[in-house]
């Protein structure tokens, strides 16, 4: 699946600052077709942010409190081509590295990324 990683320091509301390499993953995205107006529509997207690629694959708790920008983006707007023409999962990935470049501003890559798996334990 894709995600994105940013190469630059990412800032907390604590003071603490994440370093270079934090994981942008996509958890939820709405387009709101009903809002179809001159080729655009509103949509949000809520996204969680790890430490890490590392973080996210081994299962590690999302990062909460980004001073930097707010992880559920509200107030986007999709172009009705491109929703009617990308896969989702491109659909969403562009869209919020839009967002993310315009605060990391050549810092930001797309990335391939494996979800955590939790290990099913057997009812034995």
């Amino acid at each position: 699946m894709k995600a994105l990683k940013i190469n630059a320091p990412v800032n907390l509301n604590t003071g603490a600052v994440l370093s270079s390499g934090s994981l942008v993953v996509i958890t939820e995205g709405l387009a709101q077709v009903f809002t179809t107006k001159e080729g655009s529509m509103n949509a949000q997207i809520v996204n969680a942010v790890y430490t890490s690629v590392e973080a996210f694959e081994s299962g590690k708790s999302a990062v909460s409190g980004i001073a930097d920008f707010n992880p559920a983006m509200y107030g986007l707007s999709l172009s009705v081509e491109d929703y009617s023409t990308k896969s989702a999962e491109a659909l969403l990935v562009d869209t919020v590295q839009a967002q993310l470049e315009a605060i990391y501003p050549g810092n930001v890559e797309e990335v391939d990324v494996t979800p955590y798996v939790a290990p099913v334990e057997s009812a034995e």
